[in-house]
C-alpha cells in the first residue's frame, strides 16, 4: 500500500526576517483547521505563443506557476486568532511548513508569502477565520519547497 501525504496536517509558521530572511522561530497552529480546508492552489502560469501565419504555434513558452496556499480556523470560544491583522491585513511576510499526518512523507515548504484573512460566519459552520497565503519568489529555489520532517532532523 502507498503511503500518501494526506489526512490531518500539522502546519507551522513564523515571521520572515529582513529581505525574506527564514523565520528564527516556527509556531505551531494551535487548532486543527476546519475538515477539507488546507490546500495549496496552483495556477499555471501564463502561457506565450509565437504564431506563424496559418495560426500553428512556431513556439510556446510559459511563465512560472503562482500559489495559493489556504486554510480556516474556526472561531470558538475562548479562541484567538493565530496571526494577527487589521480588516484582513496582515503585517510583514511570512513562512509556513505543512506536514502530512505521517510525518515520514512529504510535506510543502513556503519560504516567503503574504498573509490575508477573511473573517466569515454562516449558521452551519459559525465563525470561521480563511488564511489565504500567497506565496512570493525566495531568495533562492523554487516557490513551493518539499519539506519532510525526518529529513530535516537528520541534516
Amino acid at each position: 500500500m502507498a503511503q500518501l501525504s494526506w489526512g490531518k496536517p500539522t502546519i507551522e509558521f513564523g515571521k520572515c526576517g529582513a529581505n525574506g530572511a527564514a523565520p528564527t522561530t516556527w509556531t505551531k497552529l494551535a487548532y486543527d483547521p476546519v475538515e477539507n480546508s488546507t490546500k495549496l492552489t496552483p495556477t499555471n502560469g501564463e502561457k506565450k505563443e509565437a504564431k506563424v501565419e496559418g495560426g500553428e504555434n512556431e513556439a510556446v513558452k510559459y511563465a512560472r506557476n503562482i500559489y495559493a496556499f489556504e486554510f480556516e480556523i474556526r472561531a470558538a470560544k475562548g479562541r484567538e486568532k493565530p496571526i494577527a491583522d487589521s480588516d484582513g491585513v496582515v503585517e510583514g511576510e511570512y513562512a509556513f511548513r505543512l506536514t502530512p499526518e505521517d510525518v515520514t512523507c512529504e510535506g510543502i515548504q513556503i519560504d516567503r508569502s503574504v498573509v490575508s484573512v477573511e473573517e466569515s460566519f454562516d449558521t452551519a459552520e459559525g465563525k470561521k477565520w480563511k488564511y489565504t497565503v500567497d506565496v512570493l519568489k525566495p531568495n533562492e529555489g523554487n516557490q513551493v519547497k518539499p519539506y519532510t520532517p525526518s529529513v530535516e532532523a537528520g541534516k
